[in-house]
Order: C-alpha cells, then sequence, then structure tokens
C-alpha cells in the first residue's frame, strides 16, 4: 500500500466492449516495464488488490474487477507510484475507472505513461473504445 499517497485531480473513464477478461490482460501488459527493470534493477510491477474504503460495502455499484499497479521505485517506497483500475462488467460494453496513486517522493509521470499505453492498446485492438480525462 502507498503510505502518504495523493490521487490525480480527475479519473480517467474508458468505455469499451472488450471483455473484462480481455481488459484485465491488456492492463497486465500495459503496466509492465521492461525486462531489464524487473529482472536486474529491482524496479518491476507488482500486482495488488487496491486498498478497501470502509464504506465502500455501502456503494451499491460495485466493480467487478479492481487491481493496484505498484510502479517500481527501486525498493524506495517514497519513488513508487500506481495506477488503480476498477471494471465493471455492464453486459455489452465494460466501464473502467482508473486512477494513479502517488507517494510524495514521485511524480507519477510512469503512471501516467502507463495509462496512456493501456488506453492505446485497448484503441487499437477495439476502435469504439473512448475515454475522458488524461
Amino acid at each position: 500500500m502507498l503510505w502518504g499517497k495523493f490521487m490525480a485531480k480527475e479519473p480517467v473513464q474508458i468505455t469499451t466492449k472488450f471483455s473484462m477478461q480481455e481488459v484485465g490482460e491488456l492492463f497486465r501488459r500495459a503496466m509492465r516495464v521492461s525486462w531489464f527493470s524487473e529482472n536486474i534493477s529491482g524496479a518491476g510491477t507488482q500486482f495488488e488488490k487496491p486498498p478497501v474504503d470502509a464504506f465502500n460495502e455501502l456503494n451499491q455499484d460495485q466493480p467487478h474487477f479492481s487491481v493496484m499497479a505498484l510502479l517500481g521505485g527501486r525498493g524506495a517506497d517514497i519513488q513508487k507510484s500506481a495506477v488503480y483500475m476498477y471494471a465493471w462488467d455492464r453486459g455489452d460494453h465494460v466501464d473502467i475507472v482508473m486512477f494513479v496513486g502517488k507517494n510524495l517522493g514521485a511524480l507519477g509521470l510512469k503512471s501516467r505513461s502507463k495509462m496512456k499505453k493501456f488506453i492505446g492498446a485497448l484503441q487499437a485492438a477495439d476502435p469504439t473504445t473512448e475515454y475522458v480525462g488524461l
């Protein structure tokens, strides 16, 4: 979990015709870093469940899938940032909300870049994908 994190001002909202499994796989691939970073320098991506808000169960529209991609910092927690993704299966489409969480020593540039890569991959494979934010 990112201690002292703060979130981007505006979440990114995405709508796609992809299935939840396809969205999850594209997210995993887009959030990965280089082989060198993952295997040599220790700055790889970790995937975890996002922290849960104590009032979360009051939300009538719970996401069907959520994940947090914790992006490197070479072991220094203060430099880590994360991309949070929440997805809802609406039957004929999937709604996605993404935002950046970052520690005080992180600028969040890598997180934003990874979000753009994910959106680009969605749009390349599904031209009907729409998004706002970022």
